[in-house]
């Protein structure tokens, strides 16, 4: 494999990263504007995820992966279909 080739997997796999992350704080933000209409086992179950993921980059070094944004965009998925909050919809 050439420095070309491997340039380019390095390249895919962080527009990936990026997208997860982006999808992850787009869900965050959502339940955010609709805070005062969540309930409180709602809002906990978000400040957990919060936590969890602000202990995760507490530990992150540059040289380590990323956090496995997949999982928390999940989380944030399954808090907003409970929540009642309205995806929006992603045009890519």
């Amino acid at each position: 494999m050439n420095a070309l080739e491997l340039i380019g997997l390095r390249t895919v796999a962080g527009h990936e990263v990026r997208a997860k992350r982006r999808d992850f704080y787009d869900r965050y933000d959502l339940l955010l504007a609709n805070w005062y209409l969540l309930t409180n086992r709602i809002q906990q179950e978000i400040e957990e995820v919060r936590q969890d993921l602000h202990e995760e980059l507490a530990g992150w070094r540059p040289h380590q992966a990323e956090p496995d944004w997949n999982a928390y965009a999940d989380r944030m998925n399954m808090i907003c279909r409970a929540g009642g909050v309205q995806l929006p919809l992603r045009v890519s």
